[in-house]
Parts: C-alpha cells; structure tokens; sequence
C-alpha cells in the first residue's frame, strides 16, 4: 500500500528548498520541503495552530508538509525521516481524522498513547491540546474540521447518535483494506486538488461519507479514551519543558514541581521517549539553539548574535558539552547552522 500511495502524493517543491506562501487567500492548496522542526512549526503557524516542534532523533532531518484547503475542511500531509514530537493547543471545536499509511509507526504517539497501523485519530471533541509524536520514515495524513460542522454533517444524514461516542474516544481501529481505500481517497485529494469551489464541496462531501462509513463499519471498533496517570504526566513534563528549558534545577526539583516522584516520571519518559527525563530536556533545549541559530530575527529580539550567547541564554552551562551534543543531533556544528542562516 504504501508503495502505491506513494506515487499518488504531491512532489517536492522545486529545489527542496522551504517555502511558506506569502498569503494563504491566495493560495490555499502549498507544499513545502523543511528540514528542521522549526520549519515544520512555521508550516503550522501559517495554519493558525501554534505548535512546538521537536527532533527527537538524532540526525539530518528532511522533511514534506503539505496542505489543501476545501473550505471547511482541510487535508495536510506530513512526512519525516526523524522522530518529531508536535505539542500545543489545537484550538476550540477542532478536531482531526489522523492516519499514518506508511505501517511506520513504531515511535507513533498520540496523547503518549501507541498507534495502532490501521487506525483513524485525532477525532475526540473534548480534547484541547496536540500531542502528536511522528515515527521516523513515517507519512501522515491528518484531515482537519471542526466538530461543529463534523456534527452538523451526522445530524443532517440522520446519525446524531455517532456524535456521543466522540467524546469519549481517540481511536477508531479499521480493518486494513477500508484503511487503504481512506488513505488512498485521502493521497488524490492531496495529488489533484480540485480547482473550483463546487469541486471543493463535492470532495468534502465525499470524505465526510468516508469518515461516515469507517465509523458505521461492522469491522471498525472504537477503542474508550482514557489517559492512565503516567501518559497525563509525561504530557504535562513535556508542556512544562517547553516553557522551562532554559531553568536549571535537578530532577528532584523537578518532580517536586509535578508532585510525582522520579521513578513515575523516569518510566514515563522512557516509555515514550526511550529516554529518561533528563536527556528530553537536554533535546527541548538543543532544540530551542536550533531555532534561534537558524533565525537571524529571533536573535535580534533577543539581542543574541553570538553561538556561545545563544546556548547559554537556552541553559547550557558548559561549551564543550553544548557543542558535542549539537553536533550528535543534528549533524552540524552549532556555528555552521549559525553561518547558514546569515
């Protein structure tokens, strides 16, 4: 399946390079190379979605974002050859239909919950943040709406009662040909965006009644939505690590401002990360130095100019250290990153 898919999805745009249309207005249907996870968050800040992006995996990260937009529902398409981790707020009323077509899915997370290979996510109308983690070599394709046009389309076709189960579920588990046929519906749209805004409406129709069908269908099977203590508290580690990177405390001061203990948190990160707490916030902040090296902007809001300048305002205590572990994880020395972005 994936083979074939493969071949039905847009291609690079000219010379890889990242591109961000200037206006969306005007051109609603984009496709971008990134290579970095800064560049995957500005795709979604185009987007309105104000998400964190981290590379969790070591390496040069190359990546595709692309998104079409059918007027109340749009179709985005994601794909990395590095482990990424998505966090924040997807916004009031949004919700998204989520699949992953490759079968690469073996770092795939949502919620710190596994993904299962032929599954649909992302559709629970109760939940307010992302918290998205994407397997290196992995493809997603994520269909976004709103819940009230979603439950406006299951009243009109004389479903209201498929609305109560959205609430309390994340994940629909499809057997694997009604999968392929989704995620093969889901990549032509993306090949051949319609043109006009009747085609428009005709496509989103069709993908609402395919949304239909896969949650009518006798071999689908919704799975209850419930977080155990341990997923809810590396979620909040992770909100917590964003903000505080740069806030140099121990582990023990760390669990005492998450009132959980260092075994609890150590299992967590390790389950989800396949690292322990520690070595997570060391990436959040390798992360934050990426960001800051490859933005000549940000550095002068910050009146930054200098590497050193940087990875001490990020937390790093010591140069050496700093500047072994930016070279390990992106592949770069932390000044050629810095040159580039001159």
């Amino acid at each position: 399946m994936a083979n074939h898919l493969f071949s039905s999805l847009p291609q690079l745009s000219p010379k890889g390079c990242f591109q961000l249309p200037e206006r969306l207005t005007s051109c609603p249907n984009w496709d971008t190379s990134f290579f970095s996870a800064c560049e995957l968050a500005q795709c979604f800040a185009k987007i309105g979605k104000a998400f964190t992006a981290v590379q969790l995996s070591p390496g040069p990260l190359a990546g595709r974002f692309s998104m079409v937009h059918l007027g109340n529902l749009s179709v985005l398409m994601i794909s990395t050859n590095q482990v990424l981790l998505l966090n924040g707020e997807r916004g009031h009323h949004c919700i998204g239909f989520s699949l992953e077509v490759t079968g690469n899915t073996t770092d795939q997370r949502v919620q710190c919950q596994t993904f299962h290979p032929h599954a649909l996510y992302g559709f629970n109308q109760n939940l307010q943040e992302c918290h998205f983690q994407l397997s290196a070599g992995s493809i997603s394709i994520i269909t976004v709406t709103t819940s009230d046009f979603f439950n406006a389309f299951l009243t009109r076709t004389g479903y209201p009662h498929l609305i109560e189960p959205l609430l309390t579920s994340n994940c629909l588990n499809l057997d694997q040909a009604t999968h392929r046929r989704l995620a093969n519906q889901l990549g032509e749209v993306l090949r051949h965006p319609p043109t006009s805004q009747r085609a428009c409406r005709q496509r989103t129709q069709e993908l609402l009644t395919s949304f239909l069908d896969c949650l009518q269908s006798p071999t689908g099977e919704l799975e209850p939505f419930d977080l155990t203590s341990r997923q809810q508290l590396v979620q909040e580690f992770v909100r917590w690590g964003i903000s505080n990177a740069k806030t140099s405390l121990t582990l023990d001061e760390i669990c005492q401002q998450l009132y959980t203990s260092r075994r609890t948190l150590i299992l967590g990160t390790k389950e989800n990360f396949h690292c322990g707490p520690m070595e997570l916030l060391r990436t959040i902040r390798l992360q934050q130095v990426h960001a800051l090296l490859r933005s000549p902007a940000e550095r002068d809001r910050e009146g930054l100019s200098q590497v050193s300048e940087v990875a001490a305002f990020c937390g790093f205590r010591s140069r050496g250290h700093f500047a072994k572990a930016y070279q390990e994880h992106f592949a770069e020395s932390p000044r050629t990153t810095l040159l580039r972005s001159a």
